[in-house]
């Protein structure tokens, strides 16, 4: 397969990424990237495993009319990779299918069912229109470090690799297609958004993800990769801990440490300029409170 490298745009719609193995790739929208993630699904022999649903009415509807054109076998089983509304939202679209995610992801969505889809909205106005009438569904299986999911002969190993771009993350491996849908521990050409988690523990997980073996990534934001463009993200994460803490030890706020960060080429990236400032608080904060969890 053939990785795109192209910082402006990138194959969007549905790629089959091995046999009955397919992603679902998103483009870019009003906001950057933010909000447009990817999804993807597996056809067994007698349902579909889907690993996440996307945020808005319209970004659903695509979704299943791509699975409809490969198979119009039931969706038996979701994946839910984390808890943010841009993964979550299309699972009502799914239902009666059992619904799966780390113990953490299912904490946060039951405790913000009432009212992530209005925040989202107030976030992203111009969103708005397309998020009206969208159920919350709570997941009714949670794992806590790592389960197998068998589709006939095929194997879904589903694990948590700690704390990471949030404390509920999962990846879904395929370790006989060498296939790896990361959810948003991989932003692949989109700046990483580490708000609600630790850089890091970021850093660890990807080392642990580029230990698989793999052909295929499909991340949670940009285009299809191989484990170079995981590799690179990895840099990325490197660079912001390692700037953030050379600028805290220097007594620099983290809006300063911003002003002076060198980023090279990661500064093409879409998002970089909103989402840099966020990634270096969160290392701050990580250093003001060196026995929170975070680190």
């Amino acid at each position: 397969m053939r990785f795109d490298r192209d910082f402006t745009h990138w194959p969007i719609g549905l790629h089959k990424v091995a046999e009955d193995v397919y992603a679902y790739v998103q483009g870019n929208g009003p906001y950057g990237n933010a909000g447009f993630s990817n999804a993807g699904f597996v056809v067994g022999p007698e349902y579909v495993v889907v690993i996440d649903t996307l945020g808005t009415n319209s970004m659903h509807d695509g979704f299943i009319q791509a699975i409809r054109s490969v198979t119009s076998l039931p969706v038996g089983l979701v994946i839910i990779t984390h808890h943010h509304v841009d993964h979550v939202l299309g699972t009502h679209r799914f239902m009666p299918a059992r619904v799966i995610c780390h113990r953490q992801c299912r904490a946060h969505i039951a405790a913000g069912r009432d009212t992530m889809v209005q925040r989202w909205r107030n976030m992203r106005p111009l969103l708005a229109p397309d998020l009206e009438e969208i159920p919350v569904v709570v997941p009714d299986i949670t794992f806590e470090d790592r389960l197998s999911i068998h589709l006939g002969e095929r194997e879904l190993q589903v694990f948590h690799p700690g704390l990471a771009h949030t404390d509920g993350d999962a990846a879904v491996y395929l370790p006989q297609e060498r296939v790896l849908f990361t959810g948003d521990l991989f932003f692949n050409q989109v700046c990483p958004a580490a708000f609600q988690g630790s850089v890091k523990g970021w850093m660890a997980a990807v080392q642990g993800l580029l230990a698989l073996d793999t052909e295929v990534i499909v991340p949670g934001h940009g285009p299809i990769a191989d484990a170079a463009a995981l590799r690179d993200m990895g840099r990325y994460l490197q660079l912001i801990q390692e700037g953030s803490e050379q600028a805290f030890a220097r007594g620099l706020s983290p809006e300063e440490a911003f002003a002076q960060m060198e980023l090279g080429s990661f500064r093409q990236w879409f998002d970089t300029e909103h989402r840099l400032l966020q990634d270096i608080q969160r290392v701050y904060e990580s250093l003001k409170s060196p026995t929170d969890s975070q680190t």
